[in-house]
């Protein structure tokens, strides 16, 4: 009887706990299949055109630049332009005025009265030789040699006269103050008028060198360059004859064409003392005629160039890349299960990466929220 007591309570035990784990089982099941599918946000590779760009800052420079020098030294006695004016070939800039120089007065005087003298001397000589020689009484060698002398002691005492005239006044009385009168050598705006009236200004030693001082700069405001300094690693990418955008600081409304006519082959020797190594560059500025914009000199300028650009090619958004060691992936989605894809890149933007290898129009690439 026992035994058969024992054994029914072992069967209830074990009935109880098989039950029991059943339930525990089934509630376990009923919750896991409950619980929401984790969900992701995806997007696709898409073509475009990428394209690798530097930028350079600038200036607006007129394409010519004249340095207008003067031939005399003296002080500015006038200015007969002002700064912005449009000036001609031959329009009069300044009038200079001599400050004479007491020994070199004294000097030219007495080379007058010497010149003087000696013509006094030479006419009646001549004189004499004429009325001997119509009384045939003189050669005509000696007659034609007073006369010859004669004629020299005038045009002498004439040098004397000018050398005088110039020493006092700086032009002679048969070209007129005129001759005092700087003038420009081109046509032009005038941008700058370095020396002011009362200023001294020296006189140029060689008309083909200059070296006089400046007494106006003459811009060719009609045509401008683009001028720029670039460093040694972006001058490898330039070349003349390339084009590229500039856009005005002043005005980013316009975007001007410049065509590159200039890159120096040595770099400047100012920044070469201060340890760096940039290159002047210059470019032609092509003007819309329909710009309204009024260019002038020392505009800033920012100038896009491209220096690499793919075409139509497929592309994603270059957070989404990830790297291992040396090689790239991004996460895509197939089946509702993340999985990674290994890439090879190409050209990027900074914000968009080409993609060569590795993912097709109509994978779904896992956007990082």
């Amino acid at each position: 009887m026992r035994i058969i007591t024992k054994l029914f309570l072992t069967s209830c035990i074990l009935a109880a706990a098989y039950f029991g784990y059943l339930d525990y089982a089934n509630k376990r099941f009923i919750f896991r299949y409950t619980l929401p599918k984790q969900t992701y946000k995806t997007t696709s590779p898409t073509r475009r055109d990428i394209e690798r760009k530097k930028v350079f800052v600038g200036n607006i420079i007129p394409h010519k630049e004249i340095k207008i020098e003067s031939y005399i030294t003296g002080l500015v006695e006038k200015l007969l332009v002002n700064v912005g004016d449009y000036v001609r070939q031959g329009t009069p800039i300044a009038r200079i005025k001599i400050q004479p120089d007491a020994q070199a007065i004294e000097t030219a005087e007495s080379k007058l009265r010497l010149a003087s003298i000696q013509l006094d001397q030479h006419r009646n000589k001549y004189l004499r030789h004429k009325r001997l020689f119509n009384k045939k009484m003189l050669s005509k060698e000696a007659y034609e040699s007073s006369l010859a002398d004669w004629e020299i002691a005038k045009e002498n005492k004439s040098a004397a006269e000018k050398n005088l005239q110039i020493t006092k006044y700086g032009y002679t009385k048969a070209k007129g103050a005129d001759a005092n009168v700087i003038k420009s050598t081109t046509k032009g705006t005038v941008l700058n008028l370095p020396a002011k009236e009362g200023s001294l200004v020296q006189q140029a030693k060689n008309q083909s060198t200059g070296n006089g001082t400046s007494v106006a700069v003459i811009g060719d405001m009609d045509h401008f360059l683009f001028s720029a300094k670039v460093s040694e690693l972006d001058v490898i990418h330039l070349t003349k004859g390339m084009s590229f955008n500039v856009i005005l600081n002043a005005s980013k409304e316009d975007k001007f064409r410049v065509t590159l006519t200039r890159v120096s082959p040595k770099a400047n020797e100012k920044d070469l003392n201060n340890g760096e190594a940039r290159f002047e560059i210059e470019g032609m500025i092509h003007r819309p005629k329909d710009s309204k914009n009024i260019l002038r000199a020392g505009y800033i300028a920012i100038a896009e160039i491209i220096i690499e650009k793919a075409t139509n090619v497929l592309a994603v958004q270059e957070k989404m890349i990830q790297k291992k060691e040396k090689d790239y992936f991004v996460e895509c989605l197939e089946a509702g299960v993340p999985v990674q894809k290994k890439v090879v890149l190409g050209l990027s933007d900074g914000m968009y990466v080409e993609v060569k290898k590795g993912l097709c129009e109509q994978d779904q690439l896992i956007v990082v929220v």
